[in-house]
Order: C-alpha cells, then sequence, then structure tokens
C-alpha cells in the first residue's frame, strides 16, 4: 500500500521510483489524462515551430517531443512541469551550429543531435554529483535579460518565414540587415508567405478572445480546451489557404514539404563528415551553455509551481530527469529540450498531477503523427512563424529592468550587459558578460562593507547605530558593529574604517568589535586583525570581541588567536558593555531617528 510521505531531502538523486510516484493514487488520473490531452494538441504545431527556429526539419521537433516527457516522468520531481523543444534553446541550438554546418543539412542535424546527447549526459553527470546548487550561479537579472533578448531575437527572426525570404541572421544588426536588403531586393516576392503570416498571427490572438467571450464563464474548461485546439486549427486552415493559393500561383507561399520520421539512422551517419576535432571544441561551450540554461529555466519554472502547490523541486533529480529527457531527444535525431512556461502553464491549469500527464501526451503524439503527418507537409512556414511569434511575445517585458532599477542599479546593470550582449553579438557573449558583471558586482559589494558604531538603546539589551538612533556611549570605549564576513578584497576597507572611527574617539581606551555579522574570516583578514591589535597595544588600547558565531570561533581557536585574545571575548554586546562600565558613567547621544540596521 502507497503512502504519501513529506519529499525526502536527503533521498539519493538517482533513487527510484521518484517521489511523485508515492504520492500518486487513482484519483490523480482523470487530471493526468485531460491534462495530457491537452497538452498533446498543444505541443504539435509548437514543435514544429521550434525545430524550424533551430534551423532543423519540423519533424526533429516532433521527434523531441517523445521520449524526452517519458524520461522525465523516471526522474523529474516536478509534478506539473511539462519538457520538449522550448523557444529559447531552440534559438540556442541555431546560433551554436550555424557556423557549423548548412542549416538543415545532414551534417547539421547530426550536429543537433550530438548537442542534445551531449547536454544530457552533461546534466545527467552532475545530478549523480549532486551539483543541481549551480542552478543558484545565474542572478535573477541575467536570467531575465537573457529571456528578454532572446525573445527580440526570437521575434526579429520570424520576419524571415513572414516576409518569404531566407535566415534573417542571429543578431539585431544582421537581421536589419537582412530586412532592409530583402525590402529593397526588386525581385522579392514575398507576398503570399507575409498575407498568409499576418492572417495566421491575426486568428491566433483573436481567436481564443472570441472563443471564451462565445462560451461564457460557466463553461470556462471548455473554452480552455477549445483554445488550446485553436492553433493546430488555425495551421490547418492556413495549409489549406496556402495550398489553394499554390494552386492558382505556383509557389507563392513557402511550405514545410515532405516529412519522414525515419531516418534518424542517417543523421547520425551524416556525423562522420564533420565530427573531427575542431567541430567538437567548437560545440563543447554550446553543450555547456545549451545545458545549463536549459537546467536552469526549467527549474525556474518548476519552482514557480511547486511554490503554489506547497512542494518542492529537487535540483539533483531535475538534473537527472532534465539530463536523460536531451539522451533521449537526441538519439532520435531531435533537438536539445527544456520545460517549458506555456506549456507548463496550460499542464497545471488542465488539471495535471504528476508526470504521468507527459506519458499522455507522449502517447498520444505518436498516434497524432501517425494521422497527421502527410498534412503537416502542406503547412505555410509563415503559419509556423506566427505560432512562434504568439508563443514568445508576452516574453518581451521590461517590467523587470524598471524594478530592478529601481531597487539596485548594479543588478540592473547585469540585466542590460546580458541583453545587449546577445542581441547584439550572441548567447554566449551575452551570457559571458551578465555572468561577468553579476560577479564585479558581488566582489565590488563585499569590498565595501558596512561598519558602523554602535550604542545601547535605553533601557535594553539592544544595539544599533549611533547616526541613526538615540543611544547610550560608554565613555573610554568604542563598539563597532563588522556588517561583513572579512577576506582579501575587504579588509582593507575594515581597517580603514575602523580608523576612522578611532580617530573619532580619541578618549576611547577599549575598543570592542561586535562579530556577530561575520561568517568567515580568511587568513589574509586574519593576520591584518592580529597586526590591528598589536598597533592598538601600541597606542595603549585595547582590542575586544564579541558575538563571534560557531564555525568562525573553530577556526579561531586552531591558532594564535585563542591564546593572544584569552579574557578578550565576549558572549555578546551586553556582556561587554556591563564589564566595562567600570570606566566610567554612561551619556545619551542622540543620533538621527530611522529603521533598525
Amino acid at each position: 500500500m502507497r503512502t504519501s510521505p513529506v519529499f525526502r531531502i536527503h533521498r539519493a538523486p538517482w533513487a527510484w521510483p521518484p517521489a511523485w510516484w508515492h504520492r500518486w493514487s487513482r484519483a490523480d488520473l482523470p487530471g493526468d489524462v485531460t491534462a495530457g490531452l491537452v497538452v498533446a494538441v498543444m505541443l504539435v504545431p509548437q514543435s514544429l515551430a521550434y525545430a524550424m527556429l533551430a534551423g532543423l526539419p519540423p519533424q526533429a521537433g516532433l521527434l523531441a517531443s517523445v521520449l524526452p516527457l517519458l524520461a522525465y516522468a523516471l526522474f523529474g520531481s516536478s509534478r506539473t512541469l511539462s519538457v520538449g523543444p522550448a523557444a529559447i534553446t531552440s534559438l540556442m541550438v541555431a546560433q551554436a551550429l550555424a557556423p557549423l554546418a548548412p542549416a538543415g543539412s545532414v551534417a547539421y542535424l547530426g550536429l543537433s543531435a550530438l548537442l542534445a546527447v551531449g547536454s544530457g549526459l552533461l546534466l545527467m553527470g552532475m545530478g549523480l554529483l549532486r551539483l543541481g546548487f549551480l542552478s543558484q550561479l545565474m542572478s535573477q537579472p541575467v536570467v531575465q535579460g537573457f529571456t528578454v533578448a532572446s525573445a527580440v531575437l526570437i521575434l526579429a527572426g520570424q520576419l524571415g518565414p513572414m516576409l518569404g525570404v531566407g535566415n534573417l541572421g542571429h543578431t539585431l544588426p544582421e537581421m536589419a540587415l537582412s530586412v532592409w536588403r530583402a525590402l529593397h531586393d526588386q525581385a522579392w516576392h514575398g507576398g503570399g508567405d507575409m498575407a498568409i503570416g499576418l492572417g495566421a498571427a491575426t486568428m491566433l490572438w483573436a481567436g481564443p478572445r472570441a472563443i471564451m467571450r462565445l462560451v461564457g464563464a460557466e463553461r470556462a474548461r471548455v473554452g480552455m480546451l477549445a483554445t488550446r485546439l485553436w492553433p493546430l486549427a488555425v495551421l490547418l486552415l492556413a495549409g489549406a489557404a496556402a495550398a489553394g493559393w499554390n494552386h492558382v500561383q505556383p509557389e507563392a507561399v513557402r511550405v514545410v514539404g515532405g516529412l519522414q520520421l525515419g531516418g534518424w539512422a542517417e543523421t547520425w551517419d551524416g556525423l562522420r563528415g564533420v565530427a573531427d576535432a575542431a567541430t567538437l571544441r567548437g560545440l563543447a561551450l554550446p553543450v555547456l551553455l545549451v545545458g545549463l540554461v536549459g537546467f536552469v529555466s526549467s527549474v525556474s519554472v518548476a519552482q514557480t509551481f511547486a511554490l503554489r502547490e506547497g512542494d518542492r523541486v529537487d535540483a539533483d533529480r531535475e538534473l537527472l530527469g532534465l539530463g536523460l529527457a536531451n539522451v533521449g531527444a537526441g538519439l532520435l535525431g531531435g533537438l536539445a529540450v527544456a520545460g517549458g512556461l506555456s506549456r507548463t502553464v496550460v499542464n497545471q491549469a488542465a488539471g495535471a498531477r504528476s508526470p504521468l500527464a507527459g506519458v499522455v501526451t507522449a502517447g498520444l503524439l505518436v498516434a497524432l503523427m501517425a494521422v497527421l503527418l502527410p498534412a503537416l507537409a502542406w503547412l505555410p512556414r509563415a503559419a509556423l512563424a506566427a505560432v512562434i511569434v504568439m508563443a514568445v511575445v508576452n516574453l518581451v517585458s521590461w517590467q523587470p529592468l524598471r524594478v530592478t532599477w529601481s531597487y539596485d542599479r548594479a543588478d540592473a546593470g547585469a540585466f542590460v550587459a546580458t541583453a545587449a550582449g546577445v542581441m547584439l553579438v550572441g548567447f554566449e557573449a551575452g551570457l559571458l558578460a551578465g555572468l561577468t558583471w553579476s560577479l564585479a558586482a558581488m566582489i565590488w559589494r563585499r569590498s565595501q562593507p558596512h561598519v558602523a558604531e554602535v550604542g545601547r538603546v535605553p533601557g535594553s539589551e539592544h544595539f544599533r547605530n549611533v547616526a541613526r538612533h538615540q543611544v547610550e556611549r560608554l565613555p573610554g570605549a568604542v563598539l563597532i558593529r563588522i556588517d561583513e564576513s572579512l577576506d582579501f578584497t575587504n579588509i582593507q576597507q575594515v581597517e580603514h574604517r575602523l580608523c576612522e572611527l578611532i580617530a573619532g574617539r580619541p578618549e576611547a581606551r577599549h575598543v570592542v568589535l561586535l562579530m556577530s555579522a561575520v561568517n568567515h574570516i580568511d587568513h589574509t583578514a586574519l593576520q591584518a586583525l592580529l597586526a590591528f591589535d598589536a598597533s592598538l597595544t601600541e597606542q595603549g588600547r585595547v582590542l575586544y570581541l564579541t558575538d563571534i558565531k560557531g564555525p568562525v570561533a573553530d577556526r579561531l581557536h586552531a591558532g594564535e588567536w585563542s591564546r593572544r585574545f584569552a579574557g578578550r571575548t565576549f558572549l555578546s554586546a551586553q556582556q561587554a558593555w556591563e564589564r566595562l562600565t567600570a570606566a566610567g558613567p554612561m551619556h545619551s547621544t542622540t543620533g538621527a531617528a530611522g529603521p533598525s540596521h
């Protein structure tokens, strides 16, 4: 008999069955089946469109939508995350492979599969090593800047299919130049593609709104199902319109063409001519970045929905689940996959209670491919571009930048650096710029620690900044709080500030350092503090320490410190205050009232 235990935090990431299996019951089956059906219908047009975005034949998106769902169900920890081709990872695949092989060639297909398998193996290895904490290495402004810039590039890139021209490039300058050339080319005949693309985009935008208005609030579930079917219906209508147009005016509208789900073995055979040492070196960085970006974005989506439902996402298991999903996608000749936000929203809203919904989706996709495959060959590329536009347009939001700018200009700089790098140079340069900015900002903040003189709030045992509160001071003593761990990046700044505060109290013979915010002291900082103590001794002053945390004290006791400071350490600032009251009567000092700091 299955029980429903609380998620085991210390469970090995490779343990099986997954935690969701222990919590699943027959009552969850209807929701999983319904969600699986809805997402499958939604995934068909999305997978075709995202494969085209990646420079691959549309069937590659279908092939990348089956095994990943089954693989994620084996190890994934999120109950609602829907895994498959995603807009941003598809763009990254296109940018990574463009210098290595022509888009759509057999070699390109093989490299895409190799990129997916490589990313998957990397993620699986990280999961086995329990490196899930690496998802925190990219700050939120970097992720947000990367997402917004990628969405802008995706939207701009869809002008190519809608104008009936080839690849526009992978950066905004390249795209702008390509569009300008296309519009000034007297041989341009993209009117049919433009009409089909704009018409499909209008229907995709207006259709769901009209459907929900017609069905009314009392039949919201029926309306939701109809809106999920609507993109597939629009594509079929666009295919019929394109067929009629091409019958009257041959090749007026570009279509997908014949689709073949077989031939994945030939895809891997295509690697023989390009899988040399130089090509593999060129794939090394894309494998790392595609894997990490897909992992970070997936975990972010999974955590958002887990918080809503009171669940917990295990980052190590996510590494294994997403890694195995990418390996499965690559083995069938697909492309790298990740958790999709829009699909996950639909999956959760349709009632998904476990990854079993993904298993239902995978099974239905196989059936749909068998039935719809001949018809999909007549789909116009401009209509698929419209699907991409409607899927990613909501990702272009500058509100996060405004919020970040109002709170922390340094974090806003990371957003801008990432976005500018992605749009103007490429995703590798953008991520590198954002990460570099974030690390530099972190180091700068750490090198500028807050150090303040404190006094006791009258009638209490609380100590606060003398510049912000009305507090009592001890004559002949100065109490100083250090609000940062001490290391080589900030110890000189701390010493400088300590000297300033002591110089402002020339009568003080006792210096008390409050170490409540100090979580670590490295060797450089320790030697500097010992030198500072020696300097105070020469001046006839005595240095005391209070509120030393246990881990810090353990390290200090292992060396010279414990002997040198014997009798000069206190458990708390209040204890130090009581010991030093013999220095003279207390008097009050009025400071500016303000928030506790």
